[in-house]
């Protein structure tokens, strides 16, 4: 269930290779004469611009150029790609809430060059439904409300990795990448030992892939072939094997145990400790006799 938020929010997260993500949400917009809402000029970039709705967006204007493009709404689900290269105009005429993902072109052409085959851009679109890109954004959303942390890297990292590789292939015309089998016997034991030896830190999803000498989407593929899950889920796994270790011993505070096991905040820990083991870090202690 998405969460309500302010009358007016915005929270935005930079990630790696120039991939900026934002939350933005305006209400008590409607009944508001156009007259009175201004005209806002988008940033022209060499990037594009991928808009999710969270909610149903009832009435807006786009222009490209001094052509008026759409006049109308958005349900929520629906995305949006527009080439920031060109020049852009919107007016919102009442309330929204959605998700903006904002990819640079050369990002865009690095990430599918690794992934098998290289492509420029994506295609514009508007008001399309896909329900892979709304379960992704679902995903991201814990790390994008108004009590948010900066949470697990890797996971943000996994996430938006397999939501450019699904625009790419899609909305970029890029085929998925074949196959490339199992990490190597000595790369397991790399990476392995690695986030091991790093389960307190915050760690990246290139930062585990340079310790195999592989992109992120090999190592993403060839690590979940190897280990069972993907890289994000394997390391909240170890995290809390520890915690539980943690727990059994007297002396250490929840929020101490939090950030020794990696997480940002007790709150952190405690959802993400009930998602794998079924109850919160408390309960289970108690479980424990």
């Amino acid at each position: 269930m998405i969460q309500p938020l302010p009358r007016r929010f915005i929270k935005r997260l930079r990630l790696q290779d120039g991939l900026s993500l934002t939350r933005a949400a305006q209400s008590q917009v409607t009944g508001v004469s156009s007259g009175a809402v201004p005209v806002i000029d988008i940033p022209g970039e060499d990037a594009f611009s991928v808009i999710v709705q969270l909610q149903d967006f009832r009435h807006h204007k786009l222009w490209r150029g001094q052509q008026l493009v759409h006049a109308g709404g958005h349900r929520s689900g629906e995305m949006a790609i527009t080439d920031l290269r060109e020049q852009w105009r919107c007016q919102h005429l009442s309330d929204y809430d959605n998700l903006r993902l904002q990819l640079p072109r050369a990002t865009i052409e690095q990430w599918s060059e690794e992934g098998g085959r290289r492509i420029s851009g994506l295609q514009q679109r508007q008001a399309v439904r896909d329900p892979v890109i709304w379960h992704l954004v679902q995903a991201m959303l814990p790390m994008l409300g108004e009590a948010a942390n900066d949470g697990d890297t890797v996971f943000m990292d996994s996430v938006t990795l397999a939501l450019h590789t699904h625009l790419a292939r899609h909305y970029g015309g890029q085929p998925l990448a074949r196959n490339s089998g199992r990490l190597a016997g000595w790369q397991q034991v790399r990476v392995r030992d690695y986030m091991l030896a790093h389960l307190g830190q915050r760690l990246t999803l290139a930062e585990l892939a340079a310790q195999c000498g592989l992109s992120r989407a090999h190592f993403s593929r060839a690590f979940k072939l190897s280990f069972g899950l993907p890289p994000h889920a394997w390391l909240q796994r170890q995290r809390i094997a520890l915690a539980c270790q943690l727990l059994r011993e007297d002396g250490k505070s929840m929020s101490v145990i939090a950030l020794e096991c990696g997480f940002s905040d007790q709150s952190h820990f405690g959802r993400v400790f009930k998602q794998v083991m079924g109850v919160g870090p408390m309960g289970w202690v108690r479980g424990q006799g």
